[in-house]
């Protein structure tokens, strides 16, 4: 941990976002522009997988994967980012700890269903009971990746 610490720290150097208000301001808009790409394309895929949303054809479940990659792609790197203003603090909190725990346990999930998505047809896939339940944990897990990010300055 203390040698992450030392690396987070050195690049909240090179940014400048440590030193800077307004950087980090601007990488915490991007930070939560990223927040809202993944959920906001992922959500409408989980609810079609679960049975919700069964309008959503093949086409549009693509589409809003590539903007929930996107904005996990975003959130992730402009995350690394703001942690690297204070590192030491944020390795220290058990809620930013669950928060990554939690956004491991998502990603796998994701990725779990990628593999599938090509190892079968995305089509297949999204009727199947897998797909179901990769939507149903998705559901619990994104939103509650958010929480916790929210609840990180609480503690």
């Amino acid at each position: 941990m203390e040698t992450l610490g030392a690396l987070l720290s050195g690049l909240g150097a090179i940014t400048g976002v440590a030193l800077s208000s307004p950087r980090y301001a601007a990488v915490s808009a991007l930070h939560i522009a990223g927040i809202a790409f993944l959920i906001g394309g992922i959500v409408l895929v989980d609810l079609r997988l679960v049975g919700l949303v069964r309008s959503l054809d093949t086409a549009a479940v693509r589409l809003l994967r590539r903007l929930a990659r996107s904005g996990a792609v975003l959130a992730i790197a402009t995350g690394i980012v703001l942690v690297s203003a204070r590192p030491d603090e944020y390795l220290a909190n058990r809620v930013f700890l669950a928060k990554l725990a939690v956004i491991a346990l998502a990603l796998a999930n994701a990725a779990l269903f990628e593999w599938l998505a090509r190892r079968r047809s995305l089509q297949t896939v999204l009727d199947s009971s897998a797909g179901r339940l990769a939507g149903a944990l998705s559901l619990v897990l994104w939103p509650a990746a958010l929480a916790l990010g929210r609840w990180i300055a609480f503690v």
